[in-house]
């Protein structure tokens, strides 16, 4: 008996081993992708605040569902990152929410075929000069030229270009050496055409050779293309050289800068830059008794992708004629999004400004959730509210572009409460409906997944919509900031 027991036991054992192995290789079949595509499925499915909405109606889960079978097919073979990630971008395009994405450093782009940068490059201008000593001899053979007939350098020294006058007040900047074997010595980087004293319109072109059209300043001996880069005039001598007051308020990037007696421009860094928040307090600290004695405040959030959603807090005490009041997203409640916010509180008790900031938040947030366990809960609205409002600025114009994106478009509509207060610019990018983004850890490639996790419920969405703004720019002005000065001085 003792040895049919032992025969049976092993044949068992054989068997279930045998099992084992085949089950073993056809999980290991999977391919990198298909670990990618089912776990953010998952994810999204049971964390992602706007699931059902997205998905709810017969026909959105039909289509969703087409499209889920069709994706795990396609990646059902497929080990290469790039291949994956615009795949995984197809899937997650079915839900038209730029806040849920995989978040990786370098986002994969299609490339180019060659030959169509050569075409381009084909198509741009060539000047006679083919090196600095050429055109050295030149300048130095023809004196009091314009100023910015030179030679000129990018800050970061990864440019030398010279800059020839075509015509009055036309100018083309070319590059003294080649870059490579399109980007030849003689290649007009960019173009400059006067719209009044030191204000240019600039044609620039990147690398690819695509041009854009951007706005030039010239103070003294620096150059600025607004989004581009600083350039400083290395010969001749310049006549002029920036002061003091200039390196602080007209040259960087991230300003305060008095336009002219009624007008003040605060041009904010992106709120994804670390510690934005106490940047920009400091910026409007320090220039506090300008800000709150001058008619006219400009706040420019072009370009802004949105990030630290405290990062504008700082200018409230200025643009409030009444409360301003930010509404509590409405959370998605479940044991992922649990376990996160759990984990985030817990990060942040060894940091005073956030534990501040954000600490009664989330223990409000985790324990409605705790109390309401696969539902939706409010988080707990904001309200900006001063004694006594600032008298100054009186009008506030809040510039937006195609760009201002996020919560910069949240904190516009925020700052919309105040009467002081007109958009002006274009459409913004239409991304800030679903909020409270984090992302997760995904099996492969080392990516991780965004999901808004919250629903915002302010009164108006924006998604794919954007904002319009009070007053549109028109598409041959290229100085915004004088647009919306002028604007403002006869509203």
């Amino acid at each position: 008996m003792k040895k049919i027991t032992f025969l049976i036991g092993t044949v068992l054992l054989s068997l279930n081993t045998s099992i084992a192995q085949k089950e073993q290789p056809a999980e290991k079949l999977k391919s990198k992708c298909t670990l990618v595509f089912e776990d953010a499925y998952e994810k999204v499915e049971k964390n992602y605040a706007g699931w059902h909405e997205k998905t709810g109606s017969n026909k959105d889960k039909k289509k969703f569902d087409k499209l889920t079978k069709e994706t795990r097919e396609r990646v059902r073979n497929v080990n290469e990152p790039a291949e994956c990630y615009f795949m995984m971008n197809d899937w997650l395009s079915f839900f038209e929410d730029g806040h849920l994405f995989i978040n990786i450093p370098e986002p994969y782009t299609k490339p180019e075929p060659e030959e169509e940068r050569a075409k381009r490059a084909a198509r741009t201008a060539s000047v006679s000069y083919r090196s600095e000593e050429q055109f050295r001899k030149f300048l130095d053979s023809k004196p009091n030229q314009h100023e910015l007939v030179g030679i000129w350098e990018t800050e970061d020294k990864n440019y030398r270009l010279g800059m020839i006058e075509e015509g009055k007040g036309e100018f083309t900047a070319f590059l003294m050496e080649a870059k490579d074997e399109l980007w030849t010595a003689g290649k007009s980087k960019f173009t400059l055409s006067e719209k009044y004293k030191d204000h240019y319109e600039a044609e620039y072109r990147y690398f690819d050779f695509t041009a854009e059209t951007k706005f030039a300043r010239h103070i003294k001996d620096y150059l600025v293309i607004e989004g581009i880069y600083k350039m400083k005039k290395v010969y001749p001598k310049p006549q002029t050289i920036v002061s003091n007051v200039d390196i602080l308020t007209k040259l960087p990037d991230y300003r305060v800068e008095q336009i002219d007696d009624k007008t003040v421009l605060i041009t904010l860094p992106p709120f994804t830059m670390y510690d934005s928040d106490d940047v920009i307090m400091a910026m409007v600290t320090k220039y506090s008794p300008l800000i709150s004695s001058t008619e006219n405040l400009i706040v420019d959030l072009r370009n802004n992708p949105g990030g630290n959603e405290n990062a504008f807090a700082a200018l409230y005490p200025y643009i409030a004629d009444k409360p301003i009041v930010r509404k509590g997203g409405m959370f998605r409640s479940s044991e992922d999004n649990i376990v996160l916010l759990s984990h985030e509180l817990e990060s942040i008790q060894t940091d005073p400004k956030f534990k501040r900031i954000l600490a009664p938040k989330l223990n409000k947030v985790i324990s409605l959730m705790k109390n309401n366990p696969n539902g939706y809960v409010q988080g707990p609205d904001k309200v900006f509210q001063y004694v006594k409002p600032s008298v100054y600025p009186k009008k506030v114009a809040i510039l937006v572009n195609e760009n201002t994106a996020s919560t910069a478009e949240s904190v516009t509509l925020e700052a919309k409460q105040s009467d002081k207060t007109i958009v002006i610019g274009t459409r913004t990018k239409g991304l800030a409906d679903y909020i409270e983004v984090r992302d997760w850890g995904l099996p492969a490639f080392g990516w991780r997944l965004a999901i808004g996790m919250a629903k915002s419920m302010r009164d108006q969405d924006i998604d794919n919509k954007g904002i319009k703004p009070d007053v549109k720019v028109p598409s041959n002005e290229v100085d915004w900031v004088g647009f919306a000065t002028e604007y403002l001085s006869k509203r």
